[in-house]
Order: structure tokens, then C-alpha cells, then sequence
């Protein structure tokens, strides 16, 4: 069933997702232990990096679920023995999202699993890239990794299986994006049939924004930001652009006494952070936010594009909850998917 968005913003009710496992464990039962204490670390911090309550059993195998009958959303693969698995399935091609720190978190192998997979001619392993837990790197990646799912997709045929680490951020909101840009859904009726499917909690605004890059052009703006020196040893900004979990440093002129970074950025909302000798602050001189359901206040910056402009009024009907897609629309997206370089991938 679709979940309300007011529901999942709300700071009194608590979404409890969780992902049901429809093939059998497939890890060792050696040191399940310790895996189990990865699995509740990493459902902790997805828990507060996505904004749903979410649950990942790693030591419970690979799991996923049918979108359509050529189209899967999983989990990770943790050993050679999967690919056989899905294999059996009608899976043609393996679509991994996950980058080396995931694997290595769970200590997966993903050597033996490629070259497990490149022992058969029915099924092809690719991996795509997309950083955990950022909605900004996964808004910027999504045209990229679409052009060669659907290269793979017209390539390959059969069943395509998409998969990050958990199954419940990344790899929807692709088997999402592809469901929109592809075969010719509408985003919520799209999303009503993967919530149907599958608990996970993709971020729609991520794939409204990259919808609207790629039919506006990706246009950017420098921001400077800046902030007045009290003898300050280091200050760094967080979020903007690089996520929470990355830092920029400012640098000081002495001449005006003023710390600054200049940025370019997209169109859209950013919030974010100073840390000024490793404390987190925001600055009451530039434009706020919050508190957030967390009691945070951040500061943000909004680029937005001429309304009365053509992409302008093209960027406010695809940031409406249910955008649709032109007919012309989805064929310059088609065009655009066919003709991206693979090497910028």
C-alpha cells in the first residue's frame, strides 16, 4: 500500500520497514553473531540517514521481491552461490549499485561473485556505483546508472535484478526511476506498486530533481558562503552538496576576516552545517531551517531557476507529488539514456 509522505514526516509515528526474504539464506553460519551486530549497526545508521525506521537482517541471506515480472529489487549478493540462484529465476542481468565500502563492511567478495557470473553466457554482473545514504549523489548519478541499466536491459532482456545493500534506498529508487523514464509509468503509480512489493523508502525528490535535470539541462550557480572569524582554528561545512557524512573546509582571508568556500551548485534546496573547531553550529546571519524532527537547525541555500521561464515551468510540474511525463518528454529521455557515454559512468 502507498504510505502517506505527511505520515512518514510526522516525528510522533515511527514507519517500521522491513524486508522479508523470499530465498533462503545464503551465508555461512559461521560468526553469525558478529554479522547480526553489523546488521544492527548498519539498520541504525539507515535508520537516521534515510527517516524511516528500517531493517536490514544481513546474516539472513539475499532477499528481494518481483516488481514486475522483469524486474527485481533486492538485497546484495553475498556469494557465487547467488548467481546461480537467480539465474534460475530468469535473471539476465545483475545490476549492483553498491561501492567498496559496502562490500567490505559485510565482508563481501565481489571478485568471486563477477567472475562466477562471467563463467555463464545467460547472465552478465554490472556495478554502477551510488553512495549510500545520499539522497544529492544518487540525484546526480541517477542519468548515468539509467543509461546502462537500459543499455543492459535492451541488451540482455529477461529478468533484471537492481540491488544495493539492504534493497531498501538505492536500488528502488532505480527499479523506480526506470519504471518512470522507461516504461511509461506515472512516479506515484510507480511508487504504489513498489511499496505494494517491497518496504523500502526511496527518495522521490532525488528522482524528480534528476528527471528534471536531464530535460532542463544541469544548470548550476556559485554560492559563497561565509562566515566572520572569532579566532577560529578550523571551520568546515557539512551537507550542501557532499552529504552529512563528508566536509568541506573554509578558508580564512585575513585581510577581511572572514572565512569563506565558494560552491557551485544545481538547482534546488541545500541545508547545511558550520563546524567550527568540531563543533557543529549554524550561522543566525544566513537563511535557517528547523528545528527538524530531530531538534536540529541547519542553514540552507536555495537555487531555483526563473519560473516564468520554460524549464522554470517545466521544474514546478515535475516537482508536483505526482508528476507525468510528456510523450515528448519521455522520448528526450529515451534519446538521452541511448546516448550517453559509457565512460562517464
Amino acid at each position: 500500500m502507498l504510505l502517506p509522505i505527511k505520515a512518514i514526516n510526522d516525528p510522533k509515528s515511527r514507519l517500521v520497514l522491513k524486508a522479508v526474504s523470499d530465498s533462503k539464506s545464503s551465508s555461512e553460519m559461521s560468526g553469525v553473531s558478529n554479522k547480526e551486530e553489523k546488521s544492527d549497526e548498519y539498520s541504525q545508521d539507515m535508520t537516521q540517514a534515510m527517516g524511516a525506521v528500517l531493517h536490514y537482517r544481513h546474516e539472513l541471506g539475499m532477499n528481494y521481491n518481483f516488481l514486475r515480472p522483469d524486474l527485481i529489487v533486492g538485497s546484495c549478493l553475498q556469494t557465487p552461490e547467488d548467481v546461480e540462484k537467480l539465474r534460475k529465476i530468469g535473471v539476465k542481468t545483475i545490476f549492483c549499485l553498491q561501492q567498496d565500502p559496502d562490500l567490505e563492511y559485510f565482508g563481501v567478495d565481489i571478485r568471486s561473485i563477477q567472475a562466477y557470473a562471467k563463467t555463464f553466457s545467460d547472465i552478465q554482473h554490472i556495478r554502477c556505483e551510488i553512495r549510500d545514504f545520499d539522497a544529492f549523489d544518487l540525484r546526480m548519478r541517477l542519468p548515468a546508472v539509467l543509461s546502462t541499466l537500459y543499455k543492459a536491459v535492451k541488451r540482455n532482456g529477461g529478468v533484471t535484478y537492481v540491488h544495493c545493500t539492504a534493497g531498501m534506498g538505492r536500488a528502488p529508487a532505480v527499479a523506480l526511476t526506470y519504471m518512470f523514464w522507461v516504461q511509461g509509468y506515472k512516479l506515484m503509480e510507480a511508487h504504489r506498486i513498489l511499496m505494494s512489493k517491497r518496504s523500502c523508502f526511496p527518495k522521490l525528490d532525488a528522482i524528480r530533481n534528476a528527471t528534471i535535470d536531464i530535460l532542463t539541462g544541469l544548470k548550476k550557480k556559485t554560492v559563497t558562503l561565509t562566515l566572520k572569524d572569532k579566532g577560529f582554528s578550523t571551520v568546515e561545512i557539512s551537507g550542501l552538496d557532499i552529504g552529512w557524512g563528508q566536509r568541506i573546509p573554509l578558508t580564512l582571508d585575513k585581510g577581511t576576516g572572514f572565512w569563506s568556500l565558494k560552491r557551485e551548485l544545481p538547482e534546488g534546496q541545500f541545508e547545511y552545517k558550520y563546524i567550527i573547531d568540531g563543533e557543529w553550529t549554524h550561522n543566525e546571519l544566513e537563511p535557517v531551517i528547523g528545528p527538524n524532527k530531530d531538534g536540529h537547525t541547519n542553514n540552507f541555500v536555495k537555487i531555483v531557476d526563473d519560473p516564468t521561464s520554460v524549464d522554470g515551468a517545466t521544474r514546478e510540474r515535475l516537482t508536483r507529488e505526482d508528476p507525468k511525463l510528456l510523450e515528448d518528454e519521455r522520448l528526450k529521455i529515451i534519446q538521452f539514456l541511448e546516448t550517453y557515454s559509457e565512460a562517464e559512468v
